[in-house]
């Protein structure tokens, strides 16, 4: 694994792309520009226009029978639980979780990589958290 860092100047979407494929993970662009990762679930990154930040996001539907107060009893849960990660049901009553890894200052290639399976572990957690089955 690299440890090259890389700062914020150098952060955009291709220089995202090229260190996934170094670590030989499943990665692809969409249509709205944001890098998808594939593992056990599916995740986007979206770094900043400045480079600062890189959001690493994703959604899941929820399940056709879930009222809105289960929808946000689970997130309050999530929230609770996992920390790391921040979930929230979006206004088209869909899940959203994301995460927020700073690029200030430098970032090893490495670190962005343990970023995104970190982010893999904490969705791990937050459906393990579903005990009353919101989540599609």
């Amino acid at each position: 694994m690299s440890d090259e860092f890389i700062y914020p100047e150098g952060i955009n979407l291709g220089a995202l792309k090229k260190i996934f494929e170094e670590f030989y993970m499943e990665v692809s662009v969409d249509t709205d520009g944001d890098l998808i990762v594939q593992d056990t679930h599916r995740c986007y990154l979206r770094p900043d226009p400045d480079g600062r930040l890189i959001l690493i996001y994703a959604i899941f539907g929820a399940n056709p029978s879930a009222v809105q107060a289960d929808k946000l009893a689970y997130v309050n849960d999530v929230n609770d639980q996992v920390k790391l990660i921040r979930a929230s049901v979006s206004a088209n009553g869909k899940f959203y979780f994301d995460y927020y890894l700073s690029v200030e200052g430098g970032v090893s290639k490495r670190s962005i990589v343990m970023a995104v399976r970190r982010f893999f572990s904490c969705l791990r957690l937050a459906f393990r958290e579903d005990t009353g089955n919101v989540v599609a």
